[in-house]
């Protein structure tokens, strides 16, 4: 089943196969005053069993409630 992610880059679509995904691993910034990063959001990382990695916008637990209510 594919489902449809909110790619982090303007102006592109991001469809995954949902039997596809290996791993979800939401990346948290550091939050110190020494290490500041520029104003991207913040992502999940997507592991495919091909190996490919992909960001998202959206949580692990929102990716795998979609999941489940397909």
């Amino acid at each position: 089943m594919l489902i449809k992610l909110t790619h982090p880059e303007p102006n592109y679509e991001l469809w995954i196969e949902s039997n596809e995904i290996v791993v979800l691993e939401r990346y948290n910034k550091p939050e110190t005053t020494l290490i500041k990063l520029d104003d991207k959001p913040t992502v999940t990382a997507i592991v495919l069993s091909s190996g490919r990695i992909m960001s998202c916008k959206e949580t692990p637990e929102q990716i795998l409630a979609m999941i489940k209510s397909n």
